[in-house]
């Protein structure tokens, strides 16, 4: 008899080792640890009963708001990521974009910019522009001028767990941007006569950009941008650099396509 206590007793404690092992566990960004047996993983909620309460209430958590869950057969899964950001969401659209002045030819110059996504909300962009390729009205201006920009594209200020961005090159953007040229151009001399010299102007600077992109139907594009920052040098084209200033100005109305 006494062994068969000790066998049932030793049953129980390992039977109540193997329940505490098996339960699972959820971890909150919060850093709340919670014990529990999940009952439904869902594409945004996960479902739980508290491991002490097997018979009580159902509790839903957000998966946005978890780091990771532990369960009881020593499997790891990790969550965290905004469904608005999950690169899953963007797989079948195209991440690349070329895009041209729509206006500049108008006014002197020529622009082309290709833009790459590296993921969900940061983007870097490279221009090349023509100067002089197009209508010559500001100074008889030729040259070039290349620039080198990192977009950060805007979260709404509030948003639903089950929200995604409509397209991974779209929305609202703030855009550091570099930019380095050459230009010809001329100049009046002889104290505002109509005699004109032809001078030169090595040119650079720093923007700061705030624009919006829309994209339609993954394949038209419409980006809209106004900067300003430093600059040294004289432009008069794609980007304005005021001489003996040290301002540098920029409007961009870009239209074009989706690549892959």
């Amino acid at each position: 008899m006494k062994i068969f206590l000790k066998m049932l007793v030793a049953s129980a404690i390992l039977l109540t080792a193997y329940q505490s092992q098996a339960q699972d566990v959820i971890h909150k960004k919060n850093g709340q640890v919670i014990e529990a047996k999940i009952v439904e993983l869902g594409t945004v909620e996960i479902k739980y009963k508290q491991s002490n309460e097997p018979d009580g209430p159902i509790y839903v958590v957000e998966k946005q708001n978890i780091t990771k869950i532990i369960f009881g057969d020593g499997r790891t899964e990790f969550y965290g990521e905004i469904p608005m950001d999950a690169t899953e969401f963007f797989q079948d659209q195209k991440k690349a974009a070329i895009k041209v002045s729509f206006f500049g030819p108008l006014v002197g110059y020529t622009n082309i910019t290709y833009e790459r996504n590296i993921r969900p909300g940061r983007s870097w962009e490279a221009k090349a522009c023509l100067i002089g390729l197009g209508r010559r009205v500001v100074n008889e201006s030729v040259g070039f001028i290349g620039t080198y920009a990192y977009k950060f594209y805007k979260k709404p200020t509030f948003y639903t767990s089950d929200m995604k961005r409509s397209h991974i090159l779209q929305g609202g953007y703030i855009k550091p941007e570099v930019f380095t040229g050459y230009t010809t151009f001329n100049d009046i001399f002889d104290g505002g006569t109509n005699t004109f010299e032809r001078r030169e102007s090595f040119t650079g600077g720093l923007l700061l950009n705030i624009g919006k992109e829309w994209v339609f139907d993954d394949a038209f594009v419409l980006d809209l941008s106004v900067g300003g920052g430093y600059g040294f040098g004289e432009s008069y084209s794609v980007i304005l650099v005021v001489p003996d200033t040290g301002l540098a100005l920029n409007f961009a109305i870009n239209v074009g396509w989706t690549i892959k």
